[in-house]
């Protein structure tokens, strides 16, 4: 109700009280009175109240299925907005490892917990104000955001987990994650800022039969790179992070591009899994070679060749 029609009772109320003594007191009359004035004050309310709103809730949608997910981290959308640091290399994250890797096969429905482990090779340390965020492809039951569960300093690794579900239909189904910052900006993993993914082969294969059937095999390469300057050399490590989607053994080389290839490389999975292997690598700094790199191809059970990496520059001569 306005101040203006607040006043106007007042003074309806002050002109009755003043009436009164002239006319005389009556019960009927001291009634009147205290009927204006309570609906005067019902109509300006405490002059110290603050109004409230209920809490806001947040809906979470489970496609095609009625089942709570208990994802890792909860869902939640109160990020508070901070300006973004001037270090360009605040923000950086490596994949250490993910489980279950990459095109995993997977029962119609089925249920199953996707695990990404980081680490923080930035210079800022990530707070629970970061968040693991949904950027493209199928959500597989997920939520959009989940916020980092602990404070992650650099140098220091977190298990990121969330809750999903495989489609009831068959085919291959691919979702792409990213890492959120406070600051609104948003960051992936390794030398070239990869999305992390989670990809999935949804088929007829029964739990049982993935013990008989020869389906296993490597499934996806990532790779990491590490470079050191020394005062004659460049060094570059080279971690390639070999997924697999099931127990099998494999043999595997290094190609470089300098010819220094390593064809003697053998590894047994005993589930699906990453597991990551070194490279080593050394060139003079005054080498004239422009373009590094480095490829990992695997060689049985099934021949599959993989991406190459691109190294870095060589350091500079006064580094």
């Amino acid at each position: 109700m306005s101040a203006l029609r607040i006043y106007k009772i007042l003074a309806v109320v002050i002109a009755i009280t003043l009436l009164v003594p002239a006319c005389g007191s009556s019960p009927e009359q001291e009634s009147i009175i205290s009927t204006a004035v309570a609906e005067t004050v019902q109509a300006g309310g405490s002059p110290t109240e603050t109004a409230t709103l209920p809490p806001a809730t947040q809906t979470l949608e489970t496609p095609g299925s009625e089942i709570t997910l208990t994802p890792a981290i909860t869902a939640t959308n109160a990020t508070t907005l901070v300006s973004a640091p001037a270090d360009p290399n605040c923000a950086k994250a490596s994949l250490v490892s993910e489980n279950p890797p990459d095109k995993t096969i997977l029962t119609p429905g089925e249920y199953f917990w996707k695990t990404w482990t980081l680490e923080n090779i930035g210079t800022c340390t990530w707070t629970t104000a970061y968040s693991l965020v949904f950027w493209s492809g199928d959500r597989l039951g997920s939520s959009l955001s989940y916020p980092l569960h602990d404070d992650i300093s650099p140098g220091e690794r977190i298990d990121v987990s969330i809750y999903l579900q495989a489609p009831e239909t068959m085919g291959t189904f691919s979702g792409s994650w990213r890492i959120k910052t406070p600051w609104e900006s948003n960051f992936g993993v390794g030398l070239y800022d990869a999305s992390m993914s989670t990809s999935i082969v949804v088929g007829s294969i029964t739990p049982e039969s993935r013990k008989t059937e020869t389906v296993f095999g490597v499934t996806n390469v990532t790779y990491t790179v590490d470079r050191r300057c020394a005062p004659a050399n460049t060094f570059y490590t080279v971690v390639a992070y070999i997924s697999s989607n099931g127990p099998v053994k494999i043999n595997f080389i290094w190609v470089q591009s300098d010819g220094n290839s390593d064809e003697t490389n053998k590894f047994e999975f005993t589930e699906a899994s990453t597991k990551a292997f070194k490279r080593e690598w050394s060139q003079h700094k005054e080498s004239n070679v422009s373009i590094r790199w480095v490829q990992v191809i695997v060689t049985s059970p099934t021949y599959r060749e993989f991406a190459k990496v691109e190294l870095p520059a060589l350091c500079h001569i006064d580094d």
